[in-house]
């Protein structure tokens, strides 16, 4: 997992693959407080973005998930939660749609790791990390979260 603040895109690109370097350059010129929920086209379905807003939950009632396909690019345009995250170990798949949705739940794997982000801030999660995204910090929280899709291989 990587985590940043959109005001240091810049110190990242050059460590970036080019698709990623494109997702953060995206999050980076775009203004999300205008746009609607839904999702964009950024190269077709190699990258591209869901805009998305909700209230975080406790973390016992979010689900581990994890990605086949897709690397996620995740910013918080308003608002503030905790990402929990772990290598995928010992934990095993509850509900498989990767078919479907390129997303698998998983067993409880215990994550020690999180992080907490508020407005501004960005984090990256990579097909081989079960995260559990949503969580409240402390108190629920309104959030508006952009997921960036980028397509792994």
């Amino acid at each position: 997992m990587i985590q940043g603040n959109i005001k240091d895109v810049e110190k990242f690109l050059p460590y970036l693959s080019p698709r990623l370097q494109t997702a953060l350059k995206f999050i980076a010129a775009t203004d999300f407080s205008k746009l609607p929920n839904g999702q964009i086209e950024i190269e077709g379905r190699t990258i591209y973005a869901g805009i998305n807003t909700y209230e975080t939950e406790p973390k016992a009632e979010r689900r581990p998930e994890k990605h086949n396909k897709y690397i996620d690019v995740q910013f918080i345009g308003r608002g503030e939660e905790t990402v929990w995250y772990t290598p995928l170990l010992d934990s095993t798949i509850t509900e498989d749609c990767f078919a479907e949705r390129d997303v698998a739940f998983y067993t409880d794997p215990h994550e020690r790791n999180c992080a907490n982000l508020k407005a501004g801030d960005f984090c990256i999660l990579f097909p081989w990390e079960l995260h559990r995204p949503n969580c409240s910090t402390e108190a629920t929280s309104s959030v508006q979260k952009i997921v960036v899709k980028v397509l792994a291989d």
